[in-house]
């Protein structure tokens, strides 16, 4: 529709032209009477300068496409209570789980089976967002400009080559191929619920049970830091391939900046009126975040020596993956998740995360499915996680444990999902010897978020 109404522009600029010059018929001067050769020339001067002020795109050859969605959402926590702050509140947040953001993208045909286009995608860091808010913070201040209201970032801005039979090769700032790889999901409920629990509390401060304290350690760190609780995210400056699906599966794999590479194979398919969706990846030097860290850095004594290259190596390798299934006549599902790090850090454990998510899917209203979920998630080790940030803090080991239910309602026709849900984090850090080597309990924290996304 928007090439069409691209190329309608010149007519649109040429009857307008026309609309005047007849007017100018009408009226009565000398001058409206003339139809003497000057009368076109007068003609395509208007329709020129009508066109200059008229948007368009480029060129008419590559198509573009504007989409995005909107999710935000009302957060209410307790955190059990604190003598140093609040012990509860409700925020109005960006949910970072399936955040807002605006994409351009476009495609030209080279021949029938080349395909050539662009993704260009912002994220706008409006001051409130869901992983960044805290106790003492409900604009996320630390992090973003809150005078200038709303930051917009670019997540991607690369540019691709599809072949039909031998796949797409992207190059610049782009997914890699386990980005998502996490949270496959054939529920329906991903817009609130997920294995990349960090995305709505990590930022918030854990309190010891008894103590009423705030401690500096967050419930992110708890969870692992940014590669587990942030498991689905993976993008970086990189050459990537995705494969053509045969057989239900295709294959995914990038290299790129600071030598980060990932690969990762998925699989869709329906059969015996099951549907099934499943992936697994692995990723070399990640740290979760927007930029991978370097493989070379400061030598330090928190790093094993690596075969390739001594005492440097400190960014962490990790296995991750998920899989969903769904039993379509009663829609009834399961999705679980798996993310497994290393840890360079010398005598500590790999970093693991768990995560298990049922529930039922039908269209009760006719609006959409209606999604009733309950989900569960364990993370072991967290706070010994090359990425948690609290690796130095003095305890042999760490629990964590999230679970939650919630109903998420579609809305087919305004492409929207409207949601509820319920969640509770708990945790445990074992032999701190500040407190005589003996395990101690964090306060639970509890949190209700209700919200919804649209999608344009």
């Amino acid at each position: 529709m928007i090439g069409g109404l691209w190329k309608s522009t010149s007519s649109v600029a040429l009857f307008a032209a026309a609309g005047l010059f007849v007017g100018g018929v009408a009226m009565p001067s000398a001058k409206a009477a003339d139809l003497g050769g000057d009368c076109c020339a007068d003609l395509e001067e208007r329709v020129a300068e009508l066109e200059a002020t008229t948007a368009r795109k480029g060129n008419r050859r590559v198509s573009l496409t504007i989409s995005g969605q909107v999710s935000t959402m009302l957060m209410h926590w307790n955190d059990g209570g604190s003598t140093t702050s609040r012990a509860s509140d409700t925020y109005v947040v960006d949910n970072v789980m399936n955040g807002t953001f605006l994409q351009f993208a476009g495609s030209a045909r080279i021949n029938p089976n080349v395909t050539a286009g662009f993704q260009l995608a912002f994220s706008f860091f409006s001051g409130s967002r869901s992983h960044q808010v805290s106790q003492n913070d409900d604009d996320a201040s630390g992090t973003v400009n809150v005078s200038t209201d709303v930051v917009p970032i670019i997540h991607n801005a690369n540019w691709y080559i599809d072949h039909k039979s031998l796949g797409r090769i992207t190059v610049g700032r782009a997914n890699t191929a386990t980005a998502g790889i996490t949270t496959i999901d054939l529920g329906g409920a991903g817009v609130i619920a997920n294995a990349s629990i960090g995305y709505t509390q990590r930022s918030f401060f854990t309190i010891i049970e008894g103590e009423g304290l705030l401690r500096t350690t967050t419930w992110g760190a708890m969870l692992g830091g940014g590669t587990i609780n942030g498991s689905s995210l993976s993008r970086g400056n990189v050459i990537a391939y995705s494969s053509p699906t045969v057989g239900g599966f295709s294959l995914g794999a990038a290299w790129g900046e600071n030598d980060v590479w990932d690969i990762a194979l998925r699989y869709a398919g329906e059969f015996s009126g099951f549907r099934v969706a499943a992936g697994v990846g692995y990723i070399h030097n990640s740290n979760g975040l927007n930029e991978v860290g370097s493989d070379a850095g400061t030598p330090s004594a928190t790093c094993t020596n690596d075969a390739d290259n001594a005492a440097f190596h400190c960014q962490p390798n990790v296995w991750k993956g998920s899989a969903s299934v769904m039993h379509v006549a009663s829609g009834l599902y399961l999705t679980g998740a798996y993310v497994n790090q290393d840890n360079d850090a010398a005598g500590q454990g790999n970093t693991t995360l768990w995560y298990v998510q049922g529930g039922i899917a039908k269209n009760w209203t006719g609006l959409g499915n209606t999604v009733l979920y309950g989900e569960y998630t364990r993370v072991n080790h967290g706070l010994l996680s090359t990425t948690s940030g609290s690796k130095y803090l003095p305890f042999t080991d760490s629990r964590a444990t999230v679970w939650g239910l919630g109903v998420v309602q579609h809305i087919d026709a305004a492409a929207m999902e409207v949601f509820l849900a319920y969640r509770r984090y708990s945790g445990e850090l074992e032999n701190f010897p500040g407190s005589g080597n003996i395990d101690l309990t964090l306060q639970d924290f509890d949190v209700v978020m209700g919200g919804a996304r649209i999608r344009f």
